[in-house]
């Protein structure tokens, strides 16, 4: 029975000195791991500055696109007419690092499958340098918008994508009137004898690729 007394007394005594030395290991600093995590951001919107709310449907109607009063001239359409403009693509983008992951991502455009569009016509989309505000990112990071803008309908068919800005790395544009302003315009692209009546709907898409 003294046996294992003292057997229990001197571990509880190795057990303290060994408190005690991890506490005289103490000095004057300490460390500890903090982590941080940044997840990958892909996200835009269409801002249309018109209304103040993010863009709803848009109607182009070419009946009052005549050169003089409605359909005044037969085939005499005045596409300059044929404008819809004020549209803001806002978007933030944080991309991953080098070499893991790619580091630039795009937005492209397309007429959603399903959709319908009068023959011998183009959507002209427009866009111009991306404002950008204040700390959101750089011009470069901002990425490049396509010099021209793309065409939408006999240019690039339904369901197919047409890029229109690239290069894009981490950014914040900034909600509104900031981003990459827009311009919708009709073009004649094709010969007069695609024209058919009737009410056409499209649905524009724009994706931000996500690496």
């Amino acid at each position: 029975m003294k046996k294992i007394k003292l057997f229990i007394g001197m571990a509880a005594i190795a057990f303290i000195q060994n408190v005690n030395a991890q506490d005289n290991n103490d000095t004057n600093f300490a460390t500890h791991v903090l982590d941080v995590n940044v997840p990958e951001v892909a996200m835009l919107d269409i801002h249309d500055a018109n209304t103040g709310f993010e863009a709803g449907p848009i109607m182009f109607d070419m009946t009052d696109v005549s050169l003089i009063g409605t359909n005044a001239e037969a085939g005499l359409y005045a596409f300059q007419d044929m404008t819809y403009d004020n549209l803001y693509l806002n978007y933030t983008s944080v991309v991953g690092a080098a070499p893991t992951y790619d580091t630039t991502r795009q937005i492209d455009v397309r007429f959603e499958s399903g959709s319908t569009f009068p023959g011998s016509l183009d959507l002209r989309i427009t866009p111009e340098a991306p404002i950008v505000v204040a700390n959101g990112g750089t011009a470069n990071s901002a990425g490049t918008i396509t010099a021209g803008g793309v065409a939408l309908g006999v240019s690039t068919a339904i369901g197919t994508d047409a890029l229109l800005v690239n290069s894009i790395e981490s950014v914040y544009t900034g909600d509104q009137n900031n981003g990459v302003k827009l311009a919708y315009s009709l073009e004649q692209n094709g010969n007069f004898a695609g024209y058919q009546a009737g009410t056409y709907q499209a649905t524009i898409r724009y994706t931000l690729s996500d690496l």
